[in-house]
């Protein structure tokens, strides 16, 4: 039947007819091997016999009891079980509606989706297939004069000035209702927007209908002073400006951090302190060091120095030991540094290797770092290699290429090349381009 549906490159894309088989034969990880005897029964027409080649695998009890065409196959390796999760999974089937104009011009075609009778009426009926409620308004905040300004690249500097100066954001704006406006100063920034709403270039004004809430975006430790800020508008009502939201008790303070720690809402390194002399005994140094970087990353500890310089001797217990059972694939420092020099400063460069796996550094952990590269020479084999280079060769050919880039190509080279010579962060790029940029 070359003209079947399931026909490609003159061959059943099903794999029919089936090579005859005495028996079923399970095969690993796919469809099994039924069993077609070559028994000599025929049954068709003139035109064509078919044989047990031909038969597609069946349950004769579903098949009448649900009076449907269900073919029936014996999922008995990880392709059926994926191929079967994919199907119930799907959605519902695809298909492609070509609707032919009058004129007899391009045809218009419509993507649409097979649903059922429950969906197609819920749909013809108009009723709502989603809904979030309440509505949820995302509350920014910022420190003094870093609010989010716009400007034209035609701009001169008299109008970026201006510009700069007549924009504002919503949370400036709730601080200026609330210093023109009492009605609003018993509430919480989170709070404002179940009581008002806001409305870009009209500021905020009370609400006369509808119900939403207001959440503020998440600040970690790490970001120091925005997490503090973020702090004090859980505990400070109806701010009248920055100074105000910075006065505790009477006393204005010049920072968040500062007035977080007035109101008592600043912690210290305490908890972790119990947390390591809990675990310092039980724990191998490496396990110990990983933790410590994670809680680096986390940005959750005050004063990470401290905590390193109390519980070095645990950091660094195995450290001795594997520079005399590794002395011969490290870098080793200069022959006067004494053990203790050695023990210590090996666990930092440990340190700075799980670090990387976080991507900080030892600035960012607000730690000191390690003095002596450690580089172990069991290192990949290609990177030795490709570090085993004649330098001059290598320096003509990158001025001979640097010089075949174009603009674009070479603009890109240029910021990447800054970025590396000068550490500076952030240090990842995408390139877009044709031809496998």
């Amino acid at each position: 039947f070359p003209n079947a549906p399931c026909m490609r490159d003159g061959k059943c894309s099903k794999g029919f007819p089936k090579r005859f088989c005495d028996e079923t034969t399970i095969r690993e990880g796919s469809y099994p091997e039924y069993a077609r005897p070559d028994n000599g029964v025929r049954w068709g027409s003139e035109r064509f016999m078919f044989n047990n080649r031909w038969v597609v695998p069946y349950n004769p009890y579903l098949t009448k009891k649900y009076g449907a065409h269900i073919n029936f196959e014996i999922a008995g390796g990880v392709r059926a079980i994926k191929y079967l999760a994919k199907y119930i999974y799907k959605g519902s089937d695809r298909a492609t509606l070509a609707v032919p104009r009058e004129y007899n011009e391009i045809e218009a075609t419509l993507q649409g989706r097979y649903i059922g009778p429950s969906q197609a009426i819920w749909r013809l009926m108009g009723y709502v297939t989603h809904k979030e409620k309440p509505a949820v308004m995302m509350l920014p905040f910022h420190l003094e004069g870093e609010h989010r300004v716009t400007f034209r690249t035609n701009q001169n500097q008299e109008q970026v000035t201006d510009g700069i100066e007549s924009q504002s954001s919503v949370f400036l704006d709730w601080m200026k209702y609330n210093a023109t406006h009492t009605d609003g100063r018993d509430l919480f920034y989170s709070d404002f927007p179940m009581h008002y709403t806001h409305v870009k270039n009209r500021r905020w004004h009370l609400r006369k209908k509808g119900h939403t809430i207001g959440r503020m975006p998440v600040a970690i430790p790490r970001q120091e002073e925005r997490f503090y800020l973020r702090s004090l508008l859980t505990v400070k009502r109806g701010a009248t400006s920055y100074e105000d939201l910075y006065t505790v008790d009477g006393v204005t303070y010049t920072t968040p951090s500062a007035a977080c720690r007035a109101w008592g809402l600043t912690y210290d390194d305490s908890e972790w302190i119990t947390l390591y002399n809990e675990v310092k005994d039980t724990t191998p140094a490496a396990s110990l060091r990983y933790q410590f970087a994670v809680n680096l990353a986390d940005s959750e500890i005050l004063d990470p120095q401290r905590i390193w310089d109390l519980f070095q001797d645990n950091f660094t217990d195995d450290c001795l030991y594997r520079i005399r059972t590794m002395g011969d694939t490290l870098l080793l420092p200069p022959d006067d540094w004494s053990d203790e020099e050695r023990r210590i400063d090996y666990d930092l460069w440990l340190l700075g290797e799980n670090l990387r796996d976080f991507g900080m550094d030892f600035a960012g952990a607000r730690i000191r770092g390690s003095r002596h590269r450690w580089v172990d020479r069991r290192v990949n084999v290609l990177i030795s290699e490709a570090q085993n280079f004649d330098r001059e060769v290598e320096a003509e050919l990158n001025q001979r290429s640097v010089s075949q880039l174009s603009m674009g190509q070479h603009a890109a080279y240029d910021i990447i090349i800054d970025t590396i010579d000068n550490n500076r962060r952030p240090n990842s790029f995408f390139l877009h381009g044709p031809a496998g940029t």
